[in-house]
């Protein structure tokens, strides 16, 4: 993994934790505006994360993405992923002119994520519709719950794994 050697230079405003959004997405609730959330790894920030993120935007007044630990990144992806810390990951995003602000969440799935923000709609990409996997069906479920819906982008996909294996194979 890549991790610089002075963390604090890669800092953002739009870096918040758990009570600090938690704070913001009440607030912006009150103007009876609405917040989306896109939960990923979002390992190797690519043009199809922004695509997604444009997108995602243009459903919501307010828009949070929630980036998985380190931990999780390796456990799911395997050795040698995350490439950039969650740190990195986040300071990212951040600069990405459609994200309002970036939560790093120490957990696996979106799950735990929604029902502690709560946010008015679970933003996912078009990969995803209809989709039936165990994972998938409880983040959609627990959307519901906390009474937001689920809404979908229309974006082509393009995956980090498969960029990553390009880099791998052909150069």
């Amino acid at each position: 993994m890549i991790k610089p050697s002075i963390i604090d230079s890669f800092k953002s405003h739009k870096i918040v934790d758990y009570d600090t959004a938690i704070n913001h997405i009440s607030e912006i609730k009150k103007k009876n505006k609405t917040v989306g959330l896109c939960h990923g790894q979002f390992d190797l920030l690519h043009p199809g994360h922004i695509k997604h993120f444009e997108s995602a935007r243009k459903l919501c007044d307010c828009l949070f993405v929630s980036i998985t630990s380190d931990n999780f990144v390796t456990s799911r992806k395997g050795h040698g992923r995350p490439i950039f810390s969650d740190k990195l990951r986040a300071y990212s995003i951040a600069c990405v002119e459609f994200v309002d602000f970036v939560v790093i969440s120490d957990f696996n799935l979106g799950i735990e994520v929604i029902k502690i923000l709560k946010p008015s709609y679970y933003i996912k990409g078009p990969d995803y519709i209809n989709k039936d996997d165990p994972e998938i069906n409880a983040e959609i479920a627990a959307i519901k719950s906390v009474g937001g819906k689920t809404k979908y982008t229309n974006d082509p996909k393009l995956s980090t794994t498969e960029i990553i294996q390009h880099i791998k194979e052909k150069i």
